[in-house]
């Protein structure tokens, strides 16, 4: 039977544990995640039936020259999915169980890892630290701080370029006559505050809650320094791939969050000139 994600365990033993489990939830997709060379997510999906032992063996060929991973005129590469990733993904319309896929170079008679795919790169700077006898693990515990705003938009063309950034807890918003209750975070004051000034001490504990069914555990949550919408979420101690792996679904899991309450989180470090903790 399917086991629950908790603390860094896997949910599925083997495919047929997957399937017993997508038929119980009424799971139709299999998504594919990969990260490109400059660390974003991609992905690819198929119908539930297409996913065999075939595939988690083989796995699916894909255009390596579009991540940035090979040049044009040899960019066929495939990727093996990572059962030990399986999770159900809440965002998809369709109910979907996802995976992250590892990199491989086509080869004969053996394909091979490709060297520079980023969870090769990370599992390879393990194995080198034990190659150092400095440590057999590297463990680590990532603080997620970042901004979640009420709206943004920008506009770049070649004679003219803008951007328009707004957080309706913010000092700007002081004066401003609609949607006004006078609940305003402090230039960098924001530190704990409570609600009401604190407005998204709800939507961390939302997406809190997504990433611990995720199984990334969650230590705390709360409001940071910076008044227009800086917030914080800290994690248990892990290892170097299984927090490499987590801190990009946490990423992923704050981002859509914001984006299906119509707000937009941001991980830059400084977006706001002089608004930021130091």
């Amino acid at each position: 039977m399917a086991m629950e994600i908790m603390k860094g365990k896997k949910m599925f033993e083997n495919l047929n544990d997957l399937k017993a489990y997508c038929g119980e939830k009424g799971i139709r997709m299999a998504d594919f995640m990969m990260i490109d060379i400059i660390g974003r997510w991609r992905h690819l999906t198929m119908p539930l039936e297409r996913l065999t032992e075939e595939t988690m063996k083989y796995g699916v060929g894909f255009d390596g020259s579009n991540y940035g991973f090979a040049p044009v005129e040899a960019s066929d590469m495939v990727f093996i999915p990572d059962l030990a990733t399986a999770h159900p993904d809440v965002f998809c319309e369709v109910p979907t169980i996802s995976m992250i896929g590892n990199v491989f170079v086509i080869e004969l008679p053996d394909n091979r890892r490709f060297e520079q795919d980023p969870r090769n790169v990370t599992l390879q700077a393990e194995c080198f630290l034990r190659s150092t006898g400095i440590a057999d693990e590297l463990r680590i515990s990532p603080e997620f701080e970042f901004y979640v705003f009420d709206a943004m938009n920008y506009t770049v063309t070649p004679n003219h370029s803008k951007f328009y950034i707004n957080a309706l807890q913010a000092e700007w918003n002081s004066g401003a006559e609609a949607n006004n209750t006078g609940y305003i975070v402090p230039r960098k004051g924001g530190y704990h505050i409570a609600p009401p000034l604190d407005r998204l001490n709800g939507f961390r504990s939302r997406i809190s809650l997504l990433m611990e069914k995720q199984g990334i555990a969650v230590k705390y949550h709360h409001h940071e320094v910076a008044g227009p919408g800086q917030i914080e979420i800290e994690v248990e101690f892990g290892g170097i791939l299984e927090m490499a792996d987590k801190t990009m679904m946490a990423k992923y899991i704050i981002k859509n969050a914001a984006a299906a309450e119509g707000m937009s989180a941001t991980f830059m470090p400084k977006p706001i000139f002089d608004g930021c903790s130091n």
